[in-house]
């Protein structure tokens, strides 16, 4: 398994991964299928360094999934802090891809002046809370039927991780 910087050639995979789990899952909340422009501007919007981080696991030219580190809001008083997200393909679950992307991640960003991580998740997903809480994640709250997809309440559980905020230089 090879994990690198996702790049403009991984958008028609991404585009495959992400509209998966728009169809057959609440992981995501968009309700229509992306599009291959939406995902080019989407991977565009991640850069090579710096906390905001978009990298893919590969298998012989395969995606396996994906995590990222985004902005968690646009507002300043945020610049410390950043929201993660990790899909795995549905043939690589349980098969530490997850885990081998998100201990790439932080270790990236163990590197960067960052004070938090925060994740929602949408419930229930018993799999993604035991995978981030073993990198150091703790339940914060749940909103409660705070979304709906398709005609489902969804609910979130929200969970937050220290990152060091003085890394060494």
């Amino acid at each position: 398994m090879k994990i690198e910087i996702a790049s403009a050639a991984d958008a028609g995979s991404l585009l495959d991964l992400r509209n998966h789990y728009v169809a057959n899952s609440f992981a995501t909340f968009d309700e229509e299928p992306l599009t291959r422009a939406a995902v080019e501007s989407w991977v565009a919007a991640f850069g090579a360094d710096g906390p905001h981080r978009l990298f893919v696991a590969t298998e012989g030219g395969r995606l396996l999934g994906y995590c990222c580190s985004q902005a968690y809001r646009a507002h300043p008083a945020f610049a410390r802090t950043v929201e993660t997200s990790i899909y795995v393909s549905p043939g690589a679950a349980g098969s530490g891809v997850g885990s081998a992307l998100y201990g790439h991640l932080f270790d990236v960003l163990a590197g960067q002046r960052l004070h938090r991580a925060v994740v929602g998740i949408a419930l229930p997903n018993d799999a993604s809370i035991r995978l981030h809480a073993r990198f150091g994640f703790t339940p914060v709250g749940v909103f409660s039927e705070y979304a709906r997809k398709n005609g489902k309440a969804i609910s979130s559980q929200w969970m937050e991780r220290a990152m060091n905020e003085n890394p060494p230089r």
